[in-house]
């Protein structure tokens, strides 16, 4: 991490590693360290660090074998709380122990993490600092960690909401949250919103390890109490105590929705390795599709560790030496390669920035999505596994390929040609307008927005089209495992009418644009259908209703416009908005020959998600196609 510390090469043949020396100290005495290579395979004994580097700019000194040293503010802070007055403490650090000048080094040493936490004595997680306590001079307790870490053993007591004591049941049975109880929820959710749960190179450290401590500034709890509350949420917020957890206000509602989000993808993926069940990267990065890095390939080479089945292919090697753009699809192929589909290409592709990178990769395999966006994405896959636009049908593998340009040459049926478009709906940042944009919505389509009979209507009519497509045909489960969601009955459509009233009334302008309201317009809304309006959340954000050639009704990417194509990539559960492209060069031969479109994203088409293009003779039209 010091461009000025001048490390001896590591052995490659020796396996070696580097492992860091504590010296004992008290609070106020600078940090000593020592530093050596040891041999890997001489089984060295250590505990390793997990953290996230913080700010590269906020640098304090150590000393490292008595030379000056320099470390982010945030590792400077775990190691005054690490270090033991009397006893040293041998640690491996990825900043210390790998020189970070060296890409060839690094490249060698990121493909031994996995073995490097396996083996570990214990992986101790040092989620942060409280930011309200001044640890410059003195040791100080933090109260915020405190009443976080109490929040941990109440939501993980294995009780019903209304048991727990930092609820009471309010008029209407809503869960209030009690008045002492409200700087725990604050605390809880800056314990949520520490960067450590967002960083991707901490997963494989809190799974692999055999012994795992969580610290967070002045306080320490074990992963066993992190798994109770993960669970307790599993099995009561998402049955019994489902009600509860959507009425909740906000300041208790948001930090465990992002605890959910966030913390059980990494809780599952422990217990999924512990049980020896077998891991796929594609799998690894769905689950994590929220997390970030600093350096966008580690997205990839981050959860290599973690993967214990790569099926027919050799397995991902992590390669700091080519372009982030090779990287990516490379990685990103592989995972298509392994599963035989293309349903990994799903998601959004308006985050990129100036990032050169084809429009097949979504913007969650190499860019920065905002968590609120990560979450209507994941939600948005667990309905799309529902589907089965493709009738099961996979690419042939020896059909799919990169050009040297980078082109993707897959297998994929042209369903329709979009004519016609609606507004984007922004149903997260500007709910108030929501009303306005499906009254739109419906006099495109040719529907009146007062025309919502009391009893559903005939199916097949554009009214049925209409209340099934802004769901995406699909309804929330009250389960803990798949399939998540079913399709929509009789009384998901009057639930969506008695919604559409509300709008209609005096409280519909009043929802503020997120999802916090305000205790009234929030009670009243709730009161509706609080499954359903939040389902609207997830199937409406950023999108747009179209209309094809044929007539037929979907809902697609905000980039969507007339003249884009709706095609099924084979292996992918949902179909595609393609748009005409004609960037085929000269070095791409054999794209040249081949129909070539840019990704729009991939959506909702009624009629066509359960395989129904494929009836018929459609298999014979499959193509194969070039998307750049």
């Amino acid at each position: 991490m010091d461009d000025s510390f001048q490390y001896l090469p590591l052995d490659p043949k020796q396996r070696e590693i580097r492992l860091v020396t504590l010296e004992p100290g008290a609070w106020s005495h600078s940090i000593r360290c020592t530093i050596e290579a040891r041999s890997f395979d001489g089984k060295p004994m250590y505990d390793a660090l997990s953290y996230v580097w913080g700010d590269a700019k906020n640098r304090r000194p150590i000393q490292l074998n008595d030379q000056l040293f320099e470390v982010t503010e945030n590792l400077w802070v775990a190691l005054r709380r690490l270090r033991n007055h009397a006893i040293r403490r041998v640690l491996w650090i990825d900043a210390i122990c790998i020189n970070q000048t060296d890409n060839n080094e690094k490249s060698q040493q990121v493909a031994m993490m996995g073995e490097i936490y396996s083996n570990c004595q214990n992986t101790i997680i040092w989620l942060g600092e409280d930011e309200d306590v001044d640890v410059s001079e003195t040791e100080s307790k933090s109260t915020t960690a405190s009443r976080a870490c109490k929040m941990l053993e109440m939501l993980g007591a294995d009780k019903h909401f209304y048991e727990l004591p930092c609820f009471i049941t309010a008029e209407g049975g809503r869960a209030e949250i009690k008045e002492e109880y409200s700087d725990h929820f604050e605390a809880f959710r800056k314990f949520v919103d520490v960067p450590w749960w967002r960083r991707i190179w901490v997963i494989q450290e809190m799974v692999l390890p055999k012994h795992v401590r969580f610290l967070y500034a002045s306080e320490e709890f074990s992963y066993s109490t992190l798994r109770s509350v993960v669970q307790g949420l599993q099995v009561h917020g998402t049955t019994c105590c489902k009600q509860h957890r959507y009425t909740l206000r906000a300041i208790a509602f948001d930090p465990i929705l992002t605890f959910q989000e966030q913390v059980e993808p990494m809780v599952y993926t422990r217990e999924t390795w512990t049980h020896q069940t077998p891991i796929t990267l594609f799998r690894l990065r769905r689950l994590f599709s929220a997390f970030q890095a600093t350096e966008k390939r580690d997205l990839f080479y981050a959860l290599l560790g973690l993967v214990t089945s790569w099926g027919a292919n050799n397995p991902l090697y992590p390669n700091y030496g080519v372009s982030l753009k090779e990287a990516i699809m490379q990685a990103v192929f592989k995972c298509i390669s392994e599963q035989g589909g293309l349903e990994f290409l799903q998601g959004e592709r308006f985050y990129r920035g100036e990032i050169d990178m084809p429009s097949w990769i979504p913007d969650a395999h190499f860019s920065a999505v905002p968590p609120q966006w990560a979450i209507v994405e994941q939600r948005r896959l667990k309905i799309y596994s529902g589907f089965s636009a493709s009738a099961f049908l996979r690419q042939d593998t020896s059909q799919l390929s990169l050009t040297a340009n980078g082109a993707l040459l897959c297998q994929a049926l042209l369903v329709d040609k979009i004519v016609k478009v609606g507004s984007i709906c922004d149903a997260l940042g500007h709910f108030e307008e929501a009303p306005d944009v499906l009254r739109q919505w419906m006099e495109m389509i040719g529907v009146e927005f007062r025309d919502w009979p009391e009893q559903p209507p005939a199916e097949g009519s554009t009214q049925d089209v209409f209340w099934k497509t802004i769901l995406n045909d699909s309804t929330e489960l009250d389960t803990t495992e798949s399939p998540f969601y079913r399709r929509p009955n009789d009384k998901d459509y009057v639930d969506l009418r008695a919604l559409w009233e509300f709008f209609l009334g005096p409280f519909g302008r009043m929802i503020v644009s997120s999802l916090s309201f305000s205790e009234e317009s929030h009670d009243k809304l709730l009161s509706k259908a609080p499954a359903t309006i939040y389902h609207l959340f997830v199937c409406l954000q950023q999108r747009r209703i179209f209309v094809t050639e044929r007539g037929w009704i979907g809902l697609a990417s905000r980039q969507a416009s007339p003249n884009d194509t709706v095609h099924i990539l084979l292996g992918s559960p949902a179909p595609f908005i393609l748009r005409p492209s004609n960037e085929a060069s000269e070095v791409d031969k054999q794209a040249k020959t081949l129909p070539s479109y840019t990704v729009i994203g991939n959506g909702y088409l009624h009629n066509v998600m359960f395989g129904e293009a494929f009836k018929g003779d459609g298999e014979k039209d499959v193509r194969t196609v070039a998307l750049h």
